[in-house]
């Protein structure tokens, strides 16, 4: 700890704490603390879309009510050569009978386990989805697709403000309703209605809001039923239109990938390469703006502990490139070993992950009984700010700390690297698979970085503010020091028991 000796006020000082305005110290405290609250949302760590899917739904409806809804998932052209290449099928092979047994066993039958990403609700009552029927994959313009059917048997009078949508809650698969693609099926006298709104009451981490149709049905004859109406809270804020713009920008990154990419296995060293690993770095930049990356651990860690724009860097980009360098040896290493680079990755992820996060318990808990120890052992300082060395507190930085509490953040393979690597062996370009995800991994690091960074901020400008009484700077210091370490504890050991269930 950095200790202070007792000094009188000097002159300067005086002048100095005269100019301040408490209310606006307080004010700002506030803000900065908002703004903390705001990057550190809970969950799991290591969530963010890799996959992306646009679902398509019909709703057939019989004399008796809603009998079934039929879903067509259509996915990106990245994640579809990749699945395709690992289960060894291609457009001729996924056809015959063999090839539909491998995809529903290899890739659509463990949905079962998340009720196939749709969530159903009547009359205030959700309707689990415990079976499908009729599945079939398919591939459009080198797409894949899968096509299946929900059997609901709903009668008319039990379908009160029918909601349905489709979306990942753990966010591994972004999935986009087509709005222009909702169809029905109708046979007898039913007339239906629909609007597509989206979900707040579903929100998932924190400011991902998804759509949800709502369906009006009635099996009378005569004009089309109005839909329930909407409620006021239903209107997006500012973030969640953001997170929305994120989501989107990702996805035409990803198409665009995809296209540069091909152009790679005709040109190698072409401008399409350069292209690629452009894009790349921006997909990293933009993809790390969403949630996970170890942004709540990069935001706890620096709020409790002293650092600087240096370690801020170092953390930042070392959390991001060992979560890519450890999807890297997974893929490569299950290729050499068993062929097979997406199966050989999950299994590696299975195995890290509780690991990964029982570290970085166990990390958090050192750093909480450290810093308990030091603030019990007496105050920061004993005079005001003006004797305060705030720049040698500033400096005051543990390096190797900081590089060990990256190393277990990051440990858990990244997913989308799994999947660019998967593609790009696919497509017999492997080294410009690993060129893209160093381009990426920059990218995800430099937003990190500016995270780390705005904590590193919050943290000083706070203590600064803090420092007209030594009693005030050093419950606020000790409230820094213990809060954001017992963060990190309490983060690994939610995530860790997360793996457990």
């Amino acid at each position: 700890m950095f200790f202070v000796a007792d000094v009188s006020l000097l002159p300067s000082c005086r002048e100095c704490s005269r100019s301040i305005d408490m209310k606006r110290r307080l004010c700002l405290i506030i803000v900065l603390w908002a703004l903390a609250a705001l990057l550190v949302p809970a969950g799991r760590a290591q969530a963010h879309p890799h996959v992306y899917v646009d679902a398509a739904l019909t709703f057939v409806v019989d004399e008796s009510g809603l009998a079934a809804i039929r879903q067509q998932w259509l996915f990106d052209d990245i994640f579809s050569q990749a699945i395709l290449a690992d289960l060894g099928l291609d457009a001729a092979s996924l056809d015959t009978p063999a090839g539909q047994e491998a995809i529903r066993e290899g890739a659509f039958a463990y949905l079962a386990n998340y009720g196939y990403f749709t969530r159903m609700v009547s009359d205030g009552k959700t309707i689990p989805v415990t079976r499908v029927e009729g599945f079939r994959a398919s591939l459009s313009e080198g797409r894949l697709v899968y096509a299946f059917t929900i059997p609901l048997a709903l009668p008319f009078e039990r379908i009160r403000d029918f909601r349905v949508g489709v979306f990942d809650k753990e966010y591994y698969t972004d999935i986009l309703l087509v709005a222009d693609a909702v169809k029905y099926e109708i046979s007898g006298p039913a007339r239906v209605s629909h609007e597509i709104r989206p979900a707040k009451e579903y929100t998932y981490w924190q400011f991902i809001v998804p759509e949800m149709i709502h369906l009006s049905i009635s099996g009378a004859p005569g004009s089309v039923p109005d839909t329930a109406a909407r409620q006021p809270s239903a209107a997006l804020g500012p973030v969640e239109r953001l997170m929305g713009t994120v989501r989107a920008v990702q996805k035409e990154l990803n198409l665009k990938l995809n296209g540069f990419a091909t152009d790679i296995t005709a040109d190698p060293f072409g401008p399409a390469l350069w292209a690629f690993l452009g894009l790349a770095f921006i997909y990293g930049v933009v993809h790390a703006v969403g949630p996970g990356h170890g942004k709540a651990v990069v935001c706890s860690y620096f709020l409790s502990n002293p650092g600087s724009f240096l370690s801020g860097a170092l953390m930042g980009n070392a959390i991001t490139f060992v979560h890519m360098l450890s999807a890297a040896v997974a893929v490569g290493v299950a290729y050499l070993l068993f062929s097979t680079g997406m199966g050989g990755f999950q299994a590696a992820s299975r195995a890290l992950q509780p690991a990964s996060y029982a570290l970085l318990a166990l990390m958090g808990l050192f750093l909480t009984a450290k810093a308990v120890r030091d603030v019990s052992r007496g105050g920061l300082v004993a005079e005001t700010s003006c004797s305060i060395d705030h720049d040698e507190l500033a400096r005051a930085v543990d390096h190797r700390r900081v590089l060990a509490v990256s190393f277990v953040t990051g440990l858990v393979p990244c997913p989308g690297a799994a999947v660019i690597l998967a593609f790009s062996i696919s497509l017999n370009i492997f080294w410009a698979g690993v060129a893209a995800i160093v381009a990426m991994a920059a990218g995800m690091g430099l937003t990190t970085t500016l995270f780390a960074l705005a904590a590193v901020a919050a943290r000083g400008v706070t203590l600064r503010m803090s420092g007209r009484s030594a009693t005030l700077f050093n419950r606020v210091y000790a409230g820094l020091s213990i809060c954001g370490a017992a963060a990190i504890a309490l983060f690994g050991t939610a995530l860790f028991v997360g793996t457990l269930g």
